[in-house]
């Protein structure tokens, strides 16, 4: 593949993204990206089969930046001799700057909000990214942290689930509507979920 054919698969994804997030995957078409690109729509099919490829690819990406995420938060973790109350605050505001509101990250989630409600498969894909995938390896996190005696014993699986649930009461209370994510919507983000992870983190430690 030339490097022409990838930057226009690329340009393809993107322009694809950007109307999912916003219409949805159902209500926009082949011809809206190929428009949207600037290229015929001919031309997107010579690059994907069919509208669901493009997805596919959107959402293997994402999976592939969710593992990245996970093993770099993993090998941080076991650099370090302990955890401070700062440092812990600090990963969950990360997790929600640098990871749910990533610009492509965050148009997925925008995009299976809206398509939940009426396609199965963005409700199940919508509930792996934001439940399942966080929670398992949250959990590994916490048993990790107890067993090398970080925090102190407990059951790690309702720990994941308190510390998810913390982390999505503040980006559902500041990102979730349709406006434009601000630098002062992120500082009151940040202040609060600080305040809300020292309290978690003063109970385990």
């Amino acid at each position: 593949m030339t490097a022409t054919e990838q930057s226009t698969k690329q340009k393809i994804v993107t322009a694809a993204l950007d109307l999912f997030s916003l219409n949805g995957f159902t209500t926009v078409s082949v011809r809206d990206i190929g428009r949207a690109v600037g290229i015929k729509e001919s031309s997107i099919y010579y690059h994907y089969s069919n509208k669901e490829h493009i997805l596919q690819t959107i959402l293997h990406e994402a999976e592939q930046q969710t593992e990245a995420r996970k093993a770099s938060f993993v090998d941080a973790l076991q650099a370090g001799a302990k955890v401070e109350r700062e440092s812990f605050a600090y990963a969950g505001i990360v997790y929600v700057e640098h990871y749910l509101l990533e610009e492509r990250m965050y148009k997925l989630i925008r995009m299976l909000t809206i398509e939940k409600q009426r396609n199965e498969l963005a409700a199940a894909l919508f509930h792996k990214l934001m439940f399942t995938w966080p929670l398992q390896h949250q959990e590994q996190v916490f048993r990790y942290m107890m067993d090398k005696g970080l925090i102190r014993q407990d059951d790690a699986k309702a720990l994941a689930a308190e510390y998810q649930a913390l982390i999505l009461f503040v980006f559902q209370r500041y990102f979730a509507g349709s406006g434009e994510v601000t630098e002062a919507s992120k500082a009151a983000a940040r202040q609060e979920l600080t305040e809300l992870l020292d309290r978690f983190y003063i109970r385990y430690a």
